[in-house]
């Protein structure tokens, strides 16, 4: 949906799309270093409009931000552009990454694997992410579960802005057929005298979570634990949770 981001971007903070990275990272770091992780070299995919890399760029970070909107890094250089952090933008997709990235000592991907469209996306950027991660390093990321992308699709709908400038309308729905939670946005920006009328969708699929970590250990990564947002232990077909974290090492060589 690269086309809804040009629409979403100016106002995505405004709504609330950028609250689980800014509230997630600074938690997942920390949990990272307890777990003994070390490293400089952060590579941030589907950055956004830069909500992790904000906090990382208070700390020592050689840091690396990979959206392929580049609506949303324009968002995201403007917000970090008086901060002195060093970040290197990167306009690509995911799952074609290439040598625009270097290798990393950590791979934070918040936000955004639950928009890819299958398994085999996800394989590809498991295989791309194998090979930028230095050994013994480590990859985290979030995903919606089924379960909870079935209870945001079937949420009712909402204002999610109610500003002198802004107001946006959200209706859901979800497609149980094809584990498809779609939430459409009504957007009115104010613009002068008038009020600029615009739409956008965010489509999220739900992929099975054991499923999820066989295609991590099929492509050499090591699942070290996954967790529920408070980081307890999650257990696949046993545990209730409406999105989880991986943790996720590349083993030595």
């Amino acid at each position: 949906m690269p086309g809804d981001y040009t629409t979403l971007a100016p106002v995505y903070d405004d709504i609330g799309l950028a609250d689980f990275s800014r509230r997630m990272t600074p938690i997942l770091i920390d949990f990272a270093q307890q777990r003994d992780w070390l490293g400089r070299r952060v590579v941030v995919l589907g950055c956004g409009t830069g909500a992790s890399i904000e906090y990382l760029s208070n700390y020592m970070y050689t840091i690396t931000g990979v959206d392929s909107s580049p609506e949303m890094l324009a968002a995201a250089r403007q917000k970090l552009a008086d901060s002195g952090a060093s970040v290197r933008w990167v306009e690509a997709d995911i799952r074609e990454l290439g040598d625009a990235v270097g290798h990393a000592d950590m791979i934070l991907a918040l936000n955004v694997l639950n928009e890819l469209n299958s398994l085999r996306d996800l394989e590809v950027v498991f295989t791309q992410v194998q090979r930028l991660l230095e050994p013994e390093k480590l990859f985290i990321f979030d995903m919606y579960t089924i379960q909870g992308l079935t209870e945001q699709g079937r949420s009712a709908d909402a204002i999610v802005a109610d500003e002198p400038h802004l107001s946006v309308f959200v209706t859901n729905a979800y497609d149980y057929e094809r584990q498809m939670a779609t939430r459409h946005y009504l957007i009115f920006r104010r613009q002068g005298e008038s009020w600029q009328r615009s739409e956008a969708r965010h489509v999220l699929r739900g992929f099975p979570i054991q499923a999820v970590a066989s295609l991590l250990q099929r492509t050499g990564l090591r699942v070290s634990g996954i967790f529920q947002l408070d980081l307890d232990s999650y257990e696949p077909g046993v545990s209730q949770a409406s999105r989880v974290v991986f943790l996720v090492e590349k083993p030595s060589q």
